[in-house]
């Protein structure tokens, strides 16, 4: 219930930044789509990998958890 907590606190946060970027770059008069698609990507990889991380440390705890069982 935490991880799920965490992520959606991180991606508020994200899009709260991505907002304030593409409000600048309006401002500018730059395109607000130029290089989107990379941080989107970007963003994608972030949360991949953080959740592959919290996956994998779960599954170490149970494995633990049952090896001290049989121990």
């Amino acid at each position: 219930m935490m991880i799920n907590k965490g992520l959606l606190a991180v991606c508020v946060r994200v899009r709260e930044c991505l907002s304030a970027v593409n409000r600048y770059a309006v401002r500018r008069g730059a395109d607000p789509e130029r290089g989107a698609s990379t941080l989107e990507w970007v963003i994608i990889a972030a949360i991949v990998f953080l959740l592959a991380i919290a996956a994998g440390a779960k599954i170490t705890q149970v494995v633990n958890e049952q090896l001290d069982k049989i121990g």
